[in-house]
C-alpha cells in the first residue's frame, strides 16, 4: 500500500497552550513542530531568559488527511487554519523558513555599509541563513527589522539583521 501523502498545516491551539498541545500530539505520534525563541521578560524584581512559542496560537502538523479528526481530538486544539473553506497547508518552504530564523537565536547588529531603505520597501536576504528569503523593511525604535511573510497562514516573523546583506526588490 503506499504511503498517504503527509502536508504541513497550522493549527489555533488555546491561548498558552502551546507546549501542552506539543508534547500531547508527540504523544499521539503526531509530527508536530512549535517555534520556540527565548526572550528577556521583565519582571518588577528580576529579568530572566524564558522560551516563548514565536507565534501565540499556533502549532504545525505534519499529517495525511487520515489524521485530520485524530489532531483535533487533542486536548487545546481549537481548529485547523483555514483559508477559503479548506484546511490551508503550509508549505515545506515556509516550515524550512521558520526553521532557519529559530536556527539563527540573537539578534545581529548593523554595521558598515547603509542604504537609505523606508518602511514597506521589499527587500532579499543576500546572505547567511536566510540566504533568498524576501521580506518588506519595517521601521522600530532599536534600528531596522525585516518582516519575514508566512503566506500560507498570513503572520510574519520580525528579525533584525544588517543592511548591507539585503539588496532591495522592484
Amino acid at each position: 500500500m503506499a504511503e498517504k501523502e503527509k502536508n504541513w498545516h497550522a493549527l489555533y491551539v488555546a491561548s498558552r497552550q502551546e507546549k501542552k498541545v506539543f508534547e500531547k500530539l508527540q504523544q499521539k505520534n503526531i509530527e508536530a513542530y512549535l517555534p520556540i525563541v527565548k526572550t528577556m521578560r521583565q519582571w518588577s524584581d528580576r529579568k530572566k531568559m524564558v522560551e516563548m512559542p514565536l507565534l501565540n496560537g499556533y502549532i504545525f502538523v505534519k499529517i495525511d488527511a487520515t489524521q485530520n479528526e485524530r489532531t483535533l481530538q487533542t486536548a487545546g486544539v481549537v481548529n485547523f487554519v483555514r483559508a477559503e473553506g479548506k484546511i490551508a497547508k503550509v508549505r515545506e518552504m515556509e516550515i524550512d523558513r521558520l526553521k532557519q530564523l529559530i536556527e539563527l537565536g540573537y539578534q545581529m547588529e548593523a554595521n558598515g555599509i547603509k542604504r537609505n531603505y523606508k518602511e514597506g520597501d521589499k527587500i532579499k536576504i543576500t546572505s547567511g541563513a536566510l540566504k533568498n528569503i524576501e521580506g518588506f523593511v519595517v521601521e522600530n525604535k532599536e534600528g531596522r527589522y525585516i518582516d519575514v511573510l508566512l503566506e500560507s497562514i498570513g503572520q510574519s516573523i520580525r528579525v533584525k539583521l544588517p543592511q548591507e546583506i539585503l539588496i532591495p526588490i522592484n
